[in-house]
């Protein structure tokens, strides 16, 4: 009976098992020193943003490769979850590698942990600032195409002196469950996320609550067009002005004030007071927002 030509001798088949299986082992221990310094790195990252003692801080920070005297900038990147752990794994280890390769001594501290990359990145002048927030831009953009995998990068705003550092990771921190909440990938900076900074750590349960609050009363089934409520989103939108609100809902002047009547009636509060106008303006803000 001959053999397959297409099969593989015994012998030749050990040998690729063997090798299968050492190359295998030599992942798994390369994969176990990557998360074991990472765990190190993370314990002793966070002890640091915990310190409050300048001797200690001056201390850890030698130990992270920090340099006292410079500017600092937090930043988080979350990768997409995938089911293969090891996949995962993989891209983490690459986006590491790819931030150390690219920024260098401008980022003294990276390191993943679970699905997320910590960087603080360091520069001697705070002008600096907008090239290396644009040069992370940059990068992210196409380590995420080339590697196709979305990202998710809350930054902090940037501060001098090691006691801050903290400050600007928590922003970070809060860019990114900004993002989340959102269910938005990119770059999000703390500055830029505005008034919502005070509704982070709202569930969108709560948030949408607190709109129907204000909206719902003001349906009504006889009101197929929902007047009540573009007038208020307009009137709010307009800085409350009756010439600019009846002009965009092309209403005549007193229609619009028997609308702003209705809308007091029915929600039981008064335009004239600023507590109950505030809560419109950030109704009417969320709404447009969600």
């Amino acid at each position: 009976m001959e053999s397959d030509e297409h099969e593989f001798p015994p012998l030749s088949k050990m040998i690729i098992e063997q090798s299968s299986s050492v190359i295998a082992l030599e992942l798994i221990k390369k994969q176990a020193l990557a998360d074991s310094f990472y765990k190190k790195a993370n314990d002793l990252f966070h002890d640091f943003l915990c310190c409050k003692e300048n001797e200690l801080l001056r201390k850890k920070n030698v130990e992270l490769g920090i340099h006292q005297h410079s500017f600092f900038l937090s930043a988080l990147i979350q990768l997409q979850p995938l089911a293969d752990m090891q996949v995962m794994n993989l891209k983490m280890h690459r986006l590491v590698s790819d931030i150390k390769k690219k920024f260098q001594q401008q980022a003294p501290v990276v390191f993943g942990f679970n699905n997320k990359v910590t960087v603080l990145f360091q520069f001697e002048e705070a002008t600096i600032q907008t090239y290396i927030v644009n040069q992370i831009q940059y990068f992210i953009t196409n380590w995420s195409d080339s590697n196709h995998h979305f990202l998710r990068i809350g930054m902090g705003t940037c501060y001098s002196g090691l006691e801050r550092i903290a400050k600007s990771y928590s922003e970070a921190d809060k860019a990114l469950s900004y993002l989340n909440s959102k269910q938005k990938d990119g770059i999000m900076q703390y500055q830029d996320i505005g008034i919502n900074r005070l509704f982070i750590h709202q569930s969108q349960e709560e948030i949408i609550s607190f709109i129907d609050e204000v909206f719902h009363p003001l349906k009504s089934d006889h009101d197929k067009n929902n007047d009540l409520e573009k007038t208020l989103l307009v009137y709010m939108e307009t800085n409350r002005s009756p010439a600019q609100t009846s002009k965009t809902l092309h209403i005549h002047v007193n229609t619009l004030y028997q609308r702003l009547k209705k809308i007091e009636e029915k929600l039981g509060i008064s335009f004239s007071n600023t507590e109950h106008l505030l809560k419109l303006q950030l109704a009417c803000y969320l709404r447009k927002s969600n």
